[in-house]
């Protein structure tokens, strides 16, 4: 009898266990139940600028090296030890002035002797002339005394040009750009003294595609910048010359633009132009047309696919819609760089600026005002 309590005791416990689990889970789901499902979604703050119209500069942009419109390497025009240099690279010098000299001593101990044999000549002559005229001399003496005086100044002359060309002058006005050599060294004729260039005016030869050459001529303005400028209005030139004939190895044609060394400033830039020197590699601009009448937006609006498409997001309603875009032209200015959006965008569009890289066509947006 005992046994029997304790079994339908255990039983007892059992049961009361398996109920008591079996309305917890019960509460549970129905907890569950009464909660409401959360499905707010947060806005992305974002910035915007309105599309305008104004007006675009057409341009065609490449590089090449700037360089000086007269360089010129100097080379002594005789042999000999060189004995004075009397410039140094950067100096600036003006048309004949002396660069260098070469020991002149035996060169000038001809000019000595050869003015020597002159006078000598030259006296000579007037005697034979003299005695001429009294009838003393045949005339054959008389032309001999001519001859041999004519020589003799012709010989002179021959030592003053050997005297002269210890002196190495400047062929040009222009700045020394390269020193070659150092005082003590022997010289010979076709050995590369120095450099000089005239930095006047530099340029820079481009090499066009035949196409886009079509619309240039002399006297369209043109703007270099140096590519190690980061900033500036660079300078602005003009083209001086488009070659009348196609490279037939490359399909190019050469335009030649003319650069002032004087800066000036270009329109729409801002800043102090930057230095271009001779030997710089840099970006030049040349102005082909111009729209009075074309939609503007930030650059930073824009975002380029990989396919080479771009579009740009718009706020309508408070949400992102994303616009197709075709890009024209681009430019600077004092607000920050421009780009022409030649469709896919109407003047007034909310374009976002800021915000924009993570957004998604549909998302809510809240436009923060403008810093």
């Amino acid at each position: 009898m005992k046994r029997i309590l304790i079994i339908l005791l255990i039983a007892l416990v059992i049961a009361g266990i398996v109920a008591l689990a079996t309305g917890v889970v019960a509460g549970d789901d129905e907890s569950v139940e009464a909660k409401p499902a959360e499905t707010t979604e947060a806005a992305t703050p974002v910035r915007v600028v309105p599309a305008h119209r104004g007006p675009v500069t057409l341009s065609l942009e490449t590089t090449s090296a700037v360089e000086a419109e007269r360089t010129a390497k100097v080379l002594p025009q005789t042999t000999g030890l060189l004995t004075e240099i009397r410039v140094r690279e950067g100096d600036t010098v003006a048309a004949g002035a002396v660069l260098a000299r070469v020991d002149d001593r035996e060169r000038r101990l001809a000019f000595e002797q050869a003015k020597l044999r002159l006078s000598r000549a030259e006296a000579e002559h007037t005697r034979q002339k003299r005695a001429f005229e009294r009838e003393l001399v045949a005339e054959y003496d008389l032309e001999k005394a001519l001859f041999d005086r004519d020589l003799a100044a012709s010989e002179l002359e021959t030592a003053q040009l050997e005297l002269d060309r210890t002196e190495i002058r400047a062929p040009f006005a222009g700045r020394i750009t390269e020193v070659l050599l150092v005082e003590g060294e022997h010289l010979n004729q076709a050995q590369h003294l120095l450099t000089i260039a005239d930095f006047g005016t530099l340029i820079a030869r481009l090499y066009l595609p035949e196409r886009d050459v079509a619309g240039l001529a002399p006297g369209q303005p043109a703007v270099v910048r140096p590519e190690s400028a980061s900033a500036g209005a660079g300078l602005r030139g003009r083209i001086r010359e488009v070659s009348p004939v196609v490279d037939q190895a490359t399909g190019t044609v050469k335009v030649t633009v003319a650069i002032p060394t004087a800066p000036a400033r270009s329109p729409g830039r801002t800043g102090r132009a930057a230095a271009v020197r001779p030997g710089s590699f840099a970006r030049v601009v040349i102005e082909t047309g111009r729209r009075e009448d074309a939609v503007l937006a930030p650059k930073r609006a824009l975002i380029r696919e990989g396919n080479g498409a771009a579009h740009v997001f718009v706020v309508e309603n408070g949400k992102a819609v994303r616009r197709e875009v075709t890009v024209g032209a681009e430019l600077d200015t004092a607000e920050g760089a421009l780009i022409e959006l030649v469709s896919g965008l109407e003047t007034g569009a909310r374009v976002v600026v800021a915000g924009h890289t993570a957004l998604a066509a549909g998302a809510s947006v809240e436009v923060l005002p403008t810093s």
